[in-house]
């Protein structure tokens, strides 16, 4: 009978999965979402599937570190989130060790992969990318009047920088003078901001790290001192306080990510066999105290608006 149960052990531990997840700077939704994409997929934690959680904090040398650990590990699959996170545990990791990521805005435009239809490499994800036509479309429907707009960015993260030329040229393109600012730091975040008092309409965010990492905090602070909507890109700052935007779901890339990552671990197929995807329609996310307070309407016949107190 011992043997027996050794035997049964053995294979259980055998078909045992190692995952490290490499969260950047904090998405507990996006790994809470992987997660239950990988139980539909058939993985569960503590069953099949053994899960090491790192976060490097936004510091790239210990990202490295932690790249460095998952391959001495020999994880079978790493869930790598945004763009310089991902960008070091593909530079540091084996093309042997498969990658999934999510919060990556452009994938492919940063080098990660060569397309959304075909990685050519051991990557495939999620992206967070929201078209930005509908920034325009949402922002002439909600501030009509807005002649200005300062698009607030971090410093040398190569999609950031797409994100503002591609907002600075559509919404130019309708009208709108854009003030390119690039930032580095929290303190110079709301610094800038409060030195654009009487020259702008509203404040509008990136998806970046810096932003997601406590810039849109500071944006939120100097915007209500001055009385200023914010237009953003990301769930969570609207949340804290930013007016309205049309955002990606985290929870939902992620658990597309974690079938995908499934997918990869039980065999079915290489990160080059799948595709990599973004939401398909974008959620307009409005923080109903700010939009009170700036007396801002929400048409009627809207579609996919959700409020957020």
């Amino acid at each position: 009978m011992s043997i027996l149960l050794w035997l049964v052990a053995s294979c259980v531990w055998a078909d045992t999965k190692t995952v490290g997840i490499s969260t950047w700077n904090e998405y507990p939704t996006s790994v809470e979402g992987f997660i239950k994409g990988l139980a539909l997929g058939g993985f569960i934690e503590g069953k099949n599937i053994t899960l090491i959680r790192r976060s490097s904090g936004a510091d790239k040398d210990k990202q490295h570190r932690i790249a460095e650990e998952f391959k001495n590990l020999k994880v079978d699959l790493v869930y790598s989130l945004t763009t310089p996170g991902t960008v070091i545990i593909k530079n540091d990791l084996p093309p042997s060790i498969p990658i999934v990521f999510s919060i990556v805005t452009y994938p492919a435009d940063s080098g990660l992969i060569e397309s959304y239809d075909y990685s050519g490499n051991n990557l495939v994800g999620t992206s967070n990318f929201v078209p930005q036509h509908n920034f325009v479309k949402l922002l002439r429907t909600l501030l009509p009047n807005a002649k200005r707009a300062s698009v607030f960015h971090r410093s040398g993260e190569p999609n950031s920088k797409l994100q503002a030329v591609n907002l600075k040229r559509l919404l130019g393109r309708d009208g709108i003078d854009v003030i390119d600012v690039e930032v580095s730091t929290l303190d110079e975040v709301e610094r800038v901001a409060l030195s654009h008092k009487g020259k702008t309409d509203v404040f509008i965010t990136t998806t970046d790290t810096l932003m997601q990492g406590g810039g849109e905090r500071r944006l939120i602070k100097v915007g209500n001192k001055l009385n200023m909507p914010i237009m953003s890109s990301n769930k969570k700052g609207i949340e804290l306080g930013s007016s309205f935007g049309p955002v990606a779901d985290f929870r939902v890339l992620g658990e597309i990510s974690g079938r995908l990552a499934a997918s990869i671990l039980s065999g079915k197929a290489r990160p080059s066999d799948l595709a990599s995807s973004v939401m398909e329609t974008p959620l307009i996310l409005v923080n109903r105290k700010s939009i009170e307070a700036l007396n801002i309407s929400i048409p009627n016949d809207m579609a996919n608006v959700s409020y957020v107190d």
